[in-house]
């Protein structure tokens, strides 16, 4: 049996739209199904715990990368498939999977005759609680940039993600990280640490380019002090992964990685809030079963 978990506000309405064409496509595909409707923040990840409880093999999360991760939360633990349905913003786990963003249903059909692949996902532990997110998260810059993202209204896609990242550029300051990574000690002073176990996140910035979610390591992209002038320069080159040759930026690889600040960062995990730092992400091997297109290989996603 599928259960549907879907956002019906995801995508400035696009998921409201979707929820009965995905329900019509299940029923003439003859998959076994139920349809559950969230109507407020805490339900996406209630609804498929329960979904998984009560013995469905795929959770189907019909949203965004939010309602993705949260999907996933209520699922990792557990025998439970997750399946994507695309119909956000952003849609980057989705890209990552090698899913059709611009083609929904598409992902609805591979649920008559799903094909499965075991992937990593990132459990975060902070002062405030133990999270786990599957794409991208962090800390420190691109932080507040989704904390602004969340709250923007009028423009959806890539083009929230690029107005939020220089609204926050205007007031942002760098902070003074301190980094452990499998018990190595670093310093690192800079403006954001992006935690990869998916390449992309912001609607197509492939901020941890070279990650992938099944090879049991995480990729971490730290980015230094910049000028504002240096940093809209250098900007653009995060759509094709080219950021990771400026000399502002280093790459780094680990399976736990201790964050902490000298002034108070949030942290967030596919594009939601996780708490603060202190934080610890941690790599959990194979952890989760996920629908994918029979030709996908998670490696890392193409441009485009």
């Amino acid at each position: 049996m599928v259960a549907v978990v879907a956002n019906p506000t995801s995508g400035r309405g696009k998921g409201a739209k979707l929820i009965p064409k995905v329900d019509a496509l299940l029923r003439t595909l003859g998959v076994d199904h139920t349809m559950l409707i969230c109507s407020g923040p805490p339900d996406p990840e209630r609804l498929a715990r329960r979904a998984a409880q009560e013995g469905a093999q795929i959770v189907a999360a019909l949203g965004g990368d939010g309602q993705v991760g949260l999907c996933a939360n209520g699922v990792i633990g557990t025998e439970t498939t997750l399946a994507v349905i695309p119909a956000g913003t952003g849609n980057d786990f989705a890209r990552h999977l090698g899913l059709d963003r611009k083609d929904p249903l598409s992902a609805v059909r591979l649920l008559s005759s799903p094909t499965t692949k075991r992937i990593d996902v990132v459990k975060v532990k902070t002062p405030e609680r133990e999270r786990y997110f599957v794409n991208v998260g962090g800390t420190g810059f691109d932080s507040e940039v989704n904390e602004h993202a969340n709250n923007v209204r009028r423009l959806k896609g890539t083009p929230k993600y690029i107005y939020s990242t220089f609204v926050t550029l205007a007031r942002f300051s760098p902070g003074k990280f301190e980094v452990r990574i499998d018990g190595e000690a670093r310093s690192l002073p800079g403006m954001m640490i992006a935690v990869g176990n998916g390449v992309s996140y912001g609607g197509g910035m492939k901020i941890t380019p070279n990650a992938r979610s099944d090879d049991g390591i995480l990729e971490l992209c730290v980015l230094g002090e910049l000028s504002k002038f240096a940093f809209v320069k250098a900007f653009p080159k995060v759509f094709s992964g080219k950021h990771v040759s400026h000399p502002a930026v280093t790459m780094l690889r680990g399976k736990e990685i201790e964050i902490s600040a000298e002034r108070p960062f949030q942290v967030y995990g596919d594009g939601e809030p996780l708490g603060s730092l202190p934080a610890t992400f941690t790599v959990v091997p194979s952890a989760l079963s996920v629908v994918v297109p029979p030709s996908a290989g998670l490696a890392p996603a193409p441009a485009g």
